[in-house]
């Protein structure tokens, strides 16, 4: 059975502030549904995101893919 993880506990595994969690959550970085005023999460798939890619933030907590690409205008 699949493991269902809280913010708390993603932020815990992450070892990010509770607040980045949501901040990605938000954006959709990180996979996640929301249950009422709750958010949950998949174990697996937040392991698959940290071991497949980079989220893109910097250290700042913004998007680093901000500017990364021209616009072409």
């Amino acid at each position: 059975m699949e493991e269902i993880m809280t913010p708390s506990e993603v932020a815990a595994l992450l070892k990010i502030h509770l607040k980045t969690v949501y901040k990605l959550a938000e954006r959709g970085a990180i996979p996640g549904n929301r249950i009422g005023r709750s958010w949950r999460f998949s174990r697996h798939d937040v392991l698959e995101l940290v071991s497949s890619k980079s989220m893109g933030i910097s250290d700042n907590g913004e998007d680093s893919s901000k500017g990364a690409m021209p616009t072409g205008k």
